[in-house]
């Protein structure tokens, strides 16, 4: 029967190359969105004093950054507590990707339809790279 645990040190190594990669086409897409109107600096996440706190590029490539990182210590709990690692971690990414495709419409008010859109196409490349990486890189 096929090994279907991964290689930590393989995981290791990718993680950190799955999220420059996922932050740094995120932040093309930031900077084709900027250009195209896509993202309107106008409309952004309510701070904690009521004023709008516009989406730039380094939250951005921080929100690329962070979840990915998370998913490889996620990838790690897996492997280490279940026998198929890979396919949990894909089916828990389906999950969570479809979840946050809701947060730009629930978390940023007035939003337009364009700019959700082309945020939850920011998310489908976070979860989309760390799958991909994830799951060709780290087999034993």
């Amino acid at each position: 029967m096929e090994n279907l645990k991964i290689n930590t040190s393989s995981l290791l190594k990718v993680s950190p190359l799955a999220a420059l990669a996922a932050a740094t086409i995120n932040a093309v897409l930031y900077f084709i969105g900027d250009a195209t109107g896509m993202i309107d600096k106008a409309i952004g996440i309510p701070g904690p004093d009521g004023a709008v706190q516009s989406i730039t590029l380094v939250p951005v490539i921080m929100s690329s950054i962070i979840p990915t990182l998370i998913a490889a210590g996620v990838l790690l709990l897996l492997n280490r507590f279940t026998e198929n690692p890979i396919r949990i971690y894909g089916i828990v990414t389906i999950v969570l990707f479809v979840v946050t495709l809701a947060n730009p419409f629930m978390g940023i008010p007035n939003i337009p339809l364009s700019m959700g859109i082309w945020l939850d196409l920011m998310h489908a490349v976070v979860a989309g790279v760390a799958w991909y990486a994830f799951s060709n890189y780290t087999k034993k």
